[in-house]
């Protein structure tokens, strides 16, 4: 009895089979769905993080760039290059005219200012060494000449020293050592050498004059022109004697 009733559920279970494995017709003007494969999720980074914390920087005066905005700066263009002008002479000052010769330069000590030298007054004159002077003497006199002559008046102040050390009352060469002080803008020893010369020149009225002259000049150079003015009175005395 068993047996009939197992035979008799076999179709069945055929039957339902078969349904099961047969597939609906496609629809008309509908387009088959195409199959994708599923891949698997990728996996998130491990050392992404959801918010990221700042690291703390080694240097506490860490810089952050800083926008400066647009830029007010308004670029020129290149400017023109200048050109020199010629500098024109003053308008008070006439032009030179040709074949003018310009005046020499007068030279002056540089170590006095222009504002304190006075322009010369009374003509200073030279004096004859005197005959009967020894040649030792002579040799040092010629060779002091020779360097004044040459604007070296410190070597020539030198020699003639030597000169007076070797004659030391000889008037004339105390007279010259006065003019050589006078040139080296030193009036002060220039009246006391004169006063000096005209004392020892004696009966020779003419280096007395001269010894004179010579104090008068050196007193303008020393802004005294009332003491020129007797010196030069006393040098006048001496005429006609």
């Amino acid at each position: 009895m068993k047996n009939k009733s197992l035979l008799a559920l076999v179709p069945l279970l055929i039957l339902g089979i078969g349904c099961s494995s047969v597939s609906e017709p496609p629809v008309a003007g509908s387009v088959p769905a195409k199959k994708t494969a599923k891949k698997p999720a990728a996996k998130a980074p491990a050392t992404a993080a959801a918010s990221k914390k700042p690291v703390a920087s080694a240097n506490p005066t860490a810089t952050y760039a800083i926008d400066s905005g647009p830029s007010s700066i308004k670029v020129e263009p290149n400017l023109p290059a200048f050109r020199a002008e010629p500098l024109m002479p003053p308008a008070d000052v006439p032009p030179p005219q040709p074949g003018a010769v310009a005046a020499p330069a007068v030279p002056v000590n540089p170590t006095t200012p222009l504002a304190s030298v006075p322009a010369p007054k009374y003509l200073v004159e030279d004096a004859a060494i005197p005959s009967g002077t020894p040649p030792a003497v002579l040799a040092l006199v010629t060779e002091a000449d020779r360097s004044r002559s040459s604007g070296d008046l410190d070597a020539a102040v030198v020699v003639m020293e030597r000169a007076l050390r070797i004659d030391a009352r000889n008037p004339t060469l105390t007279y010259k050592l006065a003019q050589l002080r006078l040139k080296q803008n030193k009036p002060q020893l220039a009246e006391e050498l004169a006063g000096k010369a005209a004392l020892l020149a004696g009966g020779n009225l003419d280096l007395k004059r001269k010894s004179w002259i010579l104090i008068a000049e050196a007193r303008n150079m020393q802004q005294n022109p009332q003491g020129a003015k007797e010196a030069k009175a006393k040098a006048e005395s001496f005429f006609g004697h």
